[in-house]
C-alpha cells in the first residue's frame, strides 16, 4: 500500500457545467442533478438541472474532479 502524496494534484476530467448570468454552476459531488454556485457551505446557491435550463442557463464544460452522475446529463458531451 502506497502512502498518499499530498503534493500530487488530483486528476480532472471534462465535466458539464452551467453558466447563469455569468455565474458558473458546477455539479454537486453526490447529489444528482444538483448544481452548486460559488460560495461557502452556507452561502452557495444551488439549483436543479431543470431550474437552470428553465432559467436560460447555458450548458458548457469545465475541467473538474469527476462526478459519477454527470453521465446522465444529456447533450454536454457534444460541446
Amino acid at each position: 500500500m502506497s502512502a498518499l502524496n499530498q503534493n500530487e494534484l488530483a486528476e480532472t476530467v471534462i465535466q458539464p457545467a452551467f453558466i447563469l448570468y455569468g455565474v458558473p454552476y458546477v455539479p454537486h459531488y453526490v447529489e444528482k442533478h444538483r448544481w452548486v454556485g460559488p460560495g461557502g457551505k452556507y452561502e452557495a446557491k444551488t439549483y436543479t438541472t431543470t431550474e437552470l435550463i428553465e432559467s436560460g442557463a447555458r450548458l458548457t464544460t469545465m475541467n473538474l474532479w469527476e462526478r459519477s452522475w454527470t453521465k446522465e446529463v444529456k447533450g454536454w458531451r457534444i460541446l
